[in-house]
């Protein structure tokens, strides 16, 4: 190659490489932007946060500004166990759940009108335990049904939250197949369905399944299709918990269902990571 042919070919060489970069960095900035379009649109479609009141209330002391943002609103809710006296505080617009383990106890409120008319929702949480009767744990499907009915019936909209354990339960009506985990028995029995055909919004209790993003989506997202074949209206929440993962990583599992709403479970003594991952939330713009 002579003298001449080689510097006329460095500019050009000098050129390429330039266009290359800025058509790389753009391309990379076209990438990015559609991301974040993604998450922003994942965030906009979260409409809820559903925490006890005494968790937000204690939230609000430790974080007002984080607080406000995600509860300050009627689209969110305000758990208690309390007939006569609602859960909110600090002059909060969330709206006001009474929550329930029994059936039988909704019922015999209902007949002695002992819930407070601040009450616009009622909340049904069957589980393997002491606080719900043993017949209720054994046929969730019908005491869901025969919650919901009674609650609309009464003026009340509806949260069913039925707990995954229930398929632990001696005599159960669908009971725990061999070989079957908890999550595979849930979706089998239709236990999502079951609780979306007579309520407004279902809660998933996916939080076990925190720190394993992949099983935390499956578990939500065949949840929520099972329970808009039964109710197309329905609004469905994945359950988080502090005591299940970091901060970090309930808003990984969070995030990567792109859930209706979100149900966090928290103590008093797990604040600070209840504060922590609703930072990480509202960071990402939800």
């Amino acid at each position: 190659m002579s003298a001449s042919t080689v510097s006329t070919a460095r500019p050009v060489k000098k050129l390429i490489v330039r266009l290359s970069v800025t058509l790389a960095a753009t391309a990379g900035l076209g990438v990015a932007a559609v991301a974040l379009s993604m998450a922003s649109a994942s965030a906009a479609t979260t409409t809820n946060w559903v925490m006890t009141g005494w968790n937000i209330h204690q939230l609000n002391q430790l974080s007002p500004a984080v607080t406000n943002h995600f509860f300050n609103t009627p689209t969110s809710y305000a758990t208690g166990p309390a007939a006569a006296t609602s859960p909110v505080s600090d002059g909060f617009t969330t709206s006001s759940v009474l929550i329930y383990n029994s059936y039988a106890q909704f019922a015999a409120d209902i007949t002695s009108h002992s819930i407070a008319p601040t009450y616009t929702w009622v909340m049904y949480d069957p589980e393997y335990w002491s606080a719900t009767p043993l017949p209720e744990q054994q046929n969730p499907a019908q005491y869901m049904q025969q919650f919901g009915q009674l609650a609309h019936a009464n003026g009340l909209k509806v949260i069913e939250a039925p707990g995954r354990d229930l398929g632990l339960v001696p005599g159960a009506a669908c009971p725990q197949a061999r070989g079957e985990n908890l999550d595979q028995w849930f979706l089998r029995c239709n236990l999502p369905g079951a609780a979306a055909a007579s309520a407004d919004l279902v809660v998933i209790q996916d939080q076990v399944n925190t720190t394993n993003p992949a099983e935390f989506d499956y578990l939500y997202n065949s949840s929520r299709t099972e329970a808009q074949a039964a109710n197309p209206q329905i609004v469905v929440d994945p359950e988080v918990s502090t005591s299940y993962g970091t901060a970090s990583q309930m808003a990984t599992a969070a995030k990567s269902a792109h859930p209706d709403g979100i149900y966090i479970s928290a103590t008093s003594n797990t604040l600070g990571r209840t504060r922590a991952f609703l930072n990480i939330m509202q960071g990402a713009g939800y």
